[in-house]
């Protein structure tokens, strides 16, 4: 029974029926800090640090900063810190996309 109090996830009433308590998707921002909730690759989240994920206003002065620079040929995304997070969630999305299409052709190999 000790064991259970200690290790065993605790459910917040608040958290679960909050809408804005979670960030429940990727790109949305937290409402008091700012900072943006990003994917994170698997082989990379050991090493992964929150207190370093870009905020609103990085982001602007990101953008503010590419704009002087003329860089208007590229996607806005790929001018921020949020560009690595970015690839990591197209690269997840790819193996997703592969392994739906996999499902798929199975189920026509009958």
């Amino acid at each position: 029974e000790i064991v259970f109090t200690y290790t065993y996830p605790r459910l917040d009433v608040n958290v679960s029926k909050g809408m804005n308590h979670l960030l429940k998707s990727p790109w949305c921002v937290h409402p008091k800090t700012g900072r943006v909730c990003v994917p994170v690759a698997v082989d990379e989240c050991v090493a992964f640090d929150p207190s370093q994920v870009p905020t609103l206003r990085t982001i602007a002065q990101d953008l503010d900063a590419a704009s002087t620079d003329g860089a208007a040929s590229h996607k806005d995304i790929s001018r921020t810190r949020l560009a690595g997070y970015e690839a990591a969630f197209d690269a997840f999305l790819g193996k997703m996309s592969k392994s739906e299409r996999g499902v798929k052709q199975a189920s026509f190999d009958f």
